[in-house]
């Protein structure tokens, strides 16, 4: 019923850089809807994601109502957003990706429905060491990572390179109020702040990094040069067209890219 096609949808929206949000979405669309028909429930889930936007589970909750669905039945039920052991599908949802181990050193309790391999391993450093050191160099150490993950999930599947980067500008946004998720401009601002940077180079991979550097930028007032990275995408043409439409400086495939682009430009300065 889910395919990757769906997800992508919501998350092109710009309101759901959180996964469990996007799962929610899904789950009570199905619900509301009582859909048991694979197709149909597929064909709806789009149109859902059609008529959502950055405001995520909001848009969501507001269109399902506007079809008279039992919304509230389903919210209850759900208990959505609710803290991880009293939610189910927070709960489920970081018990698959954390693994037993790692939920109960991020929750501080036992895990009560999953205790199998955790989804977290089938995480790929895709930036090299040498790509990041490459940055460290051209900006004395002014690099830092904005991750819409926690510090626990970053130390996990970034642990060969985070120790490159600025801890004290590093923001984990699975850790913070959910008001300031992507594409909130707090992170950037934290970011920038604790690194007294009065202009910046973001690069991201989602519709939600690109919306958040533009909205810092209007709301500060200083240059951030967005660099869309496409390679990621599982319809890789689709985000350059939105990379494009939205203005982004840059577009690349992949994040080892960037020191060449940004040694091309200064070359031509």
């Amino acid at each position: 019923m889910v395919t990757d096609d769906v997800i992508l949808k919501f998350r092109q929206t710009g309101g759901f850089n959180n996964d469990t949000d996007t799962s929610y979405a899904i789950t009570l669309a199905v619900l509301a809807t009582h859909q048991k028909n694979v197709k149909h429930a597929r064909k709806f889930l789009f149109l859902v994601s059609k008529n959502a936007d950055e405001t995520g589970i909001i848009s969501v909750e507001k269109f399902l109502e506007s079809y008279s669905y039992d919304v509230q039945k389903f919210k209850k039920m759900l208990f959505y957003p609710g803290p991880v052991g009293l939610s189910m599908l927070p709960t489920v949802f970081d018990e698959l990706f954390y693994g037993p181990e790692l939920f109960k050193k991020r929750h501080r309790c036992e895990p009560k429905y999953y205790f199998g391999k955790p989804l977290i391993e089938n995480d790929k450093l895709l930036v090299t060491r040498t790509t990041t050191e490459a940055l460290l160099n051209r900006f004395n150490g002014n690099i830092a990572v904005v991750s819409g993950r926690s510090k626990l999930a970053a130390e996990y599947s970034l642990k060969p390179i985070l120790d490159i980067f600025n801890q004290t500008a590093c923001v984990f946004l699975e850790d913070e109020k959910r008001e300031y998720a992507k594409p909130n401009s707090y992170a950037l601002k934290r970011a920038m702040g604790n690194m007294d940077a009065n202009t910046a180079i973001y690069a991201g991979d989602s519709t939600e990094d690109l919306l958040m550097a533009r909205r810092t930028e209007k709301e500060t007032g200083v240059k951030i040069a967005f660099v869309g990275i496409y390679g990621c995408s599982k319809q890789p043409a689709t985000m350059v067209r939105l990379f494009r439409e939205n203005g982004a400086n840059a577009i690349i495939e992949s994040i080892n890219q960037l020191p060449y682009i940004l040694n091309n430009v200064s070359a031509k300065m």
